[in-house]
């Protein structure tokens, strides 16, 4: 199983969220791959660097980004985050590029599975719908 996590999912992870904590290292304990896209890598460690401090905060997440998969934003990722991001702006669903980065990540990757908190921005790209997952729906519906 891959299994893409959006950023605001890893942010849980700094949050202490038991929940968020306790799927990931499901995951990692049954070798699921867990792959997060160099979008959401290059989001965190900016945060890192806005702490004060810094230094303490990019180590503890380059740690516990190391755990996962990181995917590269090449060409064709490239080229899929564009015709999402065209599409979404044709049918006046914009989302941030960010996102649509992660989405194209999940679809090019040919990912099982996207967790998110941010559900609503992710199902409006019809590759997805069914795909995306808040955290405590993935629970309910995986079972290692």
């Amino acid at each position: 199983m891959k299994v893409v996590l959006d950023t605001s999912v890893i942010v849980e992870i700094d949050r202490r969220n038991h929940e968020v904590i306790k799927i990931l290292k499901k995951l990692v304990d049954n070798d699921q791959d867990i792959i997060v896209s160099a979008v959401t890598v290059s989001e965190i460690l900016t945060g890192s660097y806005l702490k004060k401090n810094f230094k303490e905060s990019v180590f503890e997440a380059k740690r516990i980004l190391g755990q996962f998969i990181w995917i590269d934003l090449d060409a064709e990722i490239a080229e899929k985050t564009a015709q999402y991001l065209a599409y979404l702006i044709t049918e006046g669903k914009i989302i941030e590029y960010q996102d649509a980065a992660i989405a194209a990540t999940f679809k090019v990757t040919g990912s099982d599975y996207l967790l998110t908190l941010n559900k609503a921005h992710f199902e409006r790209i019809p590759d997805l719908k069914g795909k995306i997952y808040e955290p405590r729906e993935f629970m309910r519906i995986v079972k290692f």
